[in-house]
């Protein structure tokens, strides 16, 4: 029974993320190709002229930051549109261990522990054994992301959701030691400890890294309000904001996108099928009853295949239901498609 309910699950599951991602997909894709067409260029970021005003817009050229932004106990200013902070604290960690011999596994269970860097803090209180391995109650600097206030490109300024777009960071490697004698520079991290070489719990290390250095070239596709760019939204409830390192034509971002999309698509298709396939093997038992006590069903699907035939032919069932809304012909086609499976299961059993 557990068994059948979890398959129930995982069916609807699978079902639902289906019909999802195709109408995703082509909601996507039908925005890009609307963007495309009412898309204008601008020839001089330089200058915003009033005609540009209320249009999506694609330009490109280099970064221009007003203020740098900072991390002055560290030493760290940079003039980028992000500042990403990663914090470490050494700390103690639980292993669990299952041992067998000779293929039969212990009911008892071993623990044993080891200290290592982890950004999330551990909590020591959930070890088997707690005596001597400690871990603190709080990391005292968390890790954090600045965003500049002032970013343009010429004089069109780029606004605050365009900015979290920039995630290329780079990892910030500086010589230069901080003037607090608490923190130790080795190899780009900063480090609150006494001993390089023998860090203690609760002892902290710190990486720097950026996004969107001032001066690097980009290119940019928004929609235009007073002389910032913004997310445009289409007819069909998607935003176009585009944004990628180095001077790209209009044509070179789209198809950039397209292909994206199309790769995304697959990648939820497959991973839509493994849930479905999951799903189908958990119902398999009720699946191969159903069939055997049918004399139509039994001439037609293989019993061995059942799992694959019918993981298969239900994606691409609900796929074909989920393009009628959009392309009928096309829908219709692939829920015909679906019976293909049971056919060539079909078929290659009896030969």
């Amino acid at each position: 029974m557990l068994t059948v309910i979890i398959g129930c699950i995982l069916f609807v599951a699978g079902m639902c993320l289906l019909f999802w991602n195709e109408g995703h997909a082509v909601k996507v894709a039908y925005s890009l190709d609307e963007a495309s067409h009412k898309i204008v260029v601008l020839p001089n970021p330089m200058e915003i002229l009033p005609e540009y005003e209320g249009h999506l817009v694609h330009f490109s050229g280099p970064i221009s930051i007003s203020e740098p932004l900072k991390e002055s106990d560290y030493g760290i200013f940079v003039a980028s549109v992000k500042l990403k902070r990663r914090v470490q604290m050494y700390q103690w960690i639980e292993i669990e261990e299952e041992r067998s011999y000779g293929g039969v596994t212990e009911d008892e269970k071993h623990y044993y522990y080891m200290t290592e860097w982890r950004d999330e803090l551990i909590d020591s209180d959930q070890f088997y054994i707690r005596t001597g391995h400690h871990n603190p109650k709080d990391i005292p600097i968390k890790s954090q992301v600045q965003i500049a206030a002032d970013v343009k490109i010429g004089n069109i300024a780029l606004g605050t959701e365009l900015k979290k777009k920039f995630n290329d960071f780079v990892e910030i490697i500086s010589d230069e030691k901080p003037q607090r004698k608490d923190i130790k520079l080795h190899s780009g991290l900063y480090y609150h400890t006494a001993d390089l070489r023998n860090p203690q719990v609760g002892d902290i290390r710190v990486q720097f890294s950026y996004a969107g250095k001032g001066g690097d070239t980009y290119s940019i596709i928004g929609f235009m309000v007073h002389g910032m760019i913004v997310p445009y939204n289409t007819s069909y409830g998607e935003e176009i904001l585009l944004q990628r390192k180095n001077k790209m034509s209009v044509d070179q971002m789209f198809h950039m996108e397209f292909v994206h999309n199309y790769w995304r698509t697959w990648a939820i298709r497959g991973l839509g099928w493994l849930v479905m396939f999951l799903a189908v093997t958990c119902l398999a038992n009720i699946l191969r009853t159903l069939i055997l006590n049918s004399t139509f069903l039994n001439e037609i699907i293989a019993i061995d295949s059942v799992t694959t035939s019918a993981s298969m032919s239900i994606s691409l069932l609900v796929i074909g239901v989920a393009w009628v809304w959009y392309r009928p012909f096309i829908g219709l086609c692939l829920a015909l498609a679906s019976i293909l499976p049971f056919i060539y299961s079909s078929l290659t059993s009896n030969s």
